[in-house]
């Protein structure tokens, strides 16, 4: 049964292997996908008016970072909305639009800070990051469809290879684009002529702001914050040259009501 059931994963995995791409959504449909998404938050969610100060900064520095890349033969299709809401929270969706909770941008104290988190969430869009971990996904449970199928695995193995294959191949697939991210978001905002030390300030205070016990890195869809922050400040120090003082923003924690939910999925 051992060799009987090694033989037949080697098999679906050499085959899942040999068709890497053929799960991964194409550029059009992730922009199809992403626009639906979009109207339905915009449907459901509190979403700021375009007249609102947060939302016109929001723009301005979006439009400045995303000067620094030439997608003109891409079809992304980009978007930068504000949801009144008092998580601490950013997501970018399939093809271009970028979501920003108010409870993150009323935290916030510089420009710096929101063109780090613009370039990190841009970068997921740009480099198909939902795409890819998408087909990655469909990939896993063809492998494990195939070998709960004809290897006659029971219940309780095939529950256990489902979280293998989670924490070995899932997760640190995750990791892997969200330190792209990281790095490609750092080379946009630098580009635009704003601090990194903003992005730095970012993984600080969401450092000190999450409460409770974080599982360890091994098992966690993102790279831990400190690796992160010195990641970053290893950038900053190849650089070698000075950067323009951080820009404050014309508001601060008390203009508006006070965010009190921590939840990030960049």
């Amino acid at each position: 049964m051992t060799s009987r059931f090694i033989l037949v994963a080697s098999l679906a995995l050499s085959i899942n292997v040999a068709q890497a791409d053929m799960f991964k959504p194409s550029k059009a449909d992730q922009v199809k996908l992403g626009q639906q998404a979009a109207l339905e938050i915009r449907k459901k969610e509190k979403i700021l008016p375009a007249t609102d100060a947060r939302v016109i900064m929001l723009r301005r520095i979006a439009e400045r970072v995303l000067k620094t890349v030439d997608d003109s033969k891409e079809p992304w299709k980009y978007s930068f909305d504000v949801v009144d809401s008092k998580e601490i929270n950013a997501f970018a969706l399939p093809g271009g639009p970028v979501f920003f909770f108010s409870g993150l941008l009323n935290k916030l104290k510089t420009e710096d800070e929101i063109a780090g988190i613009l370039g990190h969430e841009i970068v997921h869009s740009r480099r198909e990051h939902w795409a890819y971990a998408y087909g990655e996904q469909q990939k896993r449970d063809l492998l494990l469809t195939s070998i709960l199928i004809f290897g006659r695995v029971g219940r309780t193995a095939g529950e256990l290879l489902g979280l293998s294959s989670e924490v070995l191949l899932g997760l640190p697939f995750s990791r892997k684009h969200e330190s792209e991210a990281d790095r490609e978001g750092f080379k946009m905002m630098v580009d635009a002529g704003f601090n990194p030390q903003g992005i730095i300030d970012v993984f600080e205070f969401l450092k000190k702001a999450a409460s409770g016990p974080k599982p360890p890195e091994f098992i966690s869809t993102h790279p831990d914050d400190g690796r992160r922050i010195n990641s970053i400040k290893d950038m900053v120090a190849t650089q070698n040259r000075t950067y323009k003082p951080m820009v404050k923003l014309p508001w601060d924690a008390t203009t508006y009501k006070t965010a009190r939910t921590l939840r990030w999925h960049w």
